[in-house]
């Protein structure tokens, strides 16, 4: 049977509690972070990972697209009204808060929130990486991956992160999604009532976050995409706040966030390690892949990595001038 904060949990993840339990639950699928090989490189020597603002990202405009679904689905009176009604049918009130909260901290989510995109892999993509990634960072560049260990990104950790699945929805499976909600509240609404009114608000608040941060248009499907999420403004972590910094890419001066992985103690716990975080690394399509995996093994050593010699592999993917 489950519990009453098991059944809040649901209403906050809905379908993606599903998706999270079965990929901690395999060994079969895990996560890759693409990136060019001179930021990795850097990443390896620092010992630490760039969270960017999502405005700065390739997609910075994509925050739009569930924000209009959530407007369009709320602008129907009728479903507005069912909804609310069920909410209060809870704890009386709670609607309107929630409303209040997601119309106040809209900019800031818009203004604030910081990624790292990874990319879920089965284990057979791992020998030549995915080609529509190389595509998006090789250019003149070399492009690289790091298999990650799942482990040290999902569920509970020292940095104050949430890791999830991008959800790639039409309008239409968004609407159902939350008339799925609305059934949901109907099913559990005597557990849901035992609870907090607090805790309950915060549950239907981080529902519609996780929303605006997690939703794409079905055309970005074949990415299959995670994202690593940090909202200072909603959620500081003193230890995340101490490893802000200012930097100028690309021309553009902007706020980072470089998550340690040197093992010092960050919040309540350590950070982790290259050697815990980084399976293996794949080198994308270049003219010389011996020189690339030479040099990448030596960074993976010099990172502290104990199986650098084997943990590092070329796609295998022909080298083209585009491809």
């Amino acid at each position: 049977m489950e519990s009453p904060e098991d059944i809040l949990q649901k209403l906050f993840l809905g379908r993606l509690s599903d998706r999270l339990s079965a990929f901690s639950g395999t060994e079969d699928t895990t996560l890759v972070h693409y990136t060019s090989a001179y930021a990795l490189i850097e990443m390896l020597s620092k010992k630490n990972i760039w969270m960017r603002n999502a405005r700065c990202m390739n997609d910075f405009s994509e925050v739009d697209y569930p924000v209009n679904f959530i407007r369009n689905y709320f602008t129907n009176e009728e479903r507005r009204n069912a909804f609310r009604d069920l909410c209060n049918g809870c704890h009386p009130g709670v609607f309107d808060e929630v409303s209040k909260l997601v119309d106040g901290h809209l900019g800031s989510i818009y203004n604030n929130t910081y990624i790292v995109c990874l990319s879920e892999h089965s284990r057979r993509d791992h020998r030549n990486g995915r080609l529509s990634m190389w595509r998006g960072y090789g250019g003149n560049n070399v492009a690289a991956a790091i298999v990650i260990r799942k482990e040290t990104v999902i569920g509970e950790g020292p940095y104050g992160l949430s890791g999830y699945p991008v959800q790639y929805l039409t309008e239409e499976n968004f609407f159902e999604e939350l008339d799925e909600r609305k059934e949901f509240l109907v099913k559990n609404r005597m557990e849901i009532a035992s609870q907090s009114p607090t805790d309950f608000r915060n549950s239907l608040f981080g529902m519609f976050q996780v929303f605006m941060a997690t939703v794409k248009h079905p055309g970005f499907a074949e990415e299959n995409e995670w994202r690593l999420l940090y909202l200072p403004n909603l959620y500081p972590s003193p230890g995340m706040e101490s490893h802000k910094h200012q930097v100028v890419l690309d021309g553009m001066p902007q706020t980072i966030y470089k998550i340690p992985v040197d093992g010092l103690p960050i919040n309540e716990g350590l950070a982790v390690t290259v050697d815990a975080l980084v399976e293996n690394i794949i080198i994308g399509p270049c003219m010389e892949a011996s020189v690339a995996i030479s040099a990448m093994i030596d960074a993976l050593k010099n990172a502290g990595h104990r199986n650098a010699e084997r943990a590092v592999e070329f796609c295998g993917i022909p080298y083209r001038q585009k491809i």
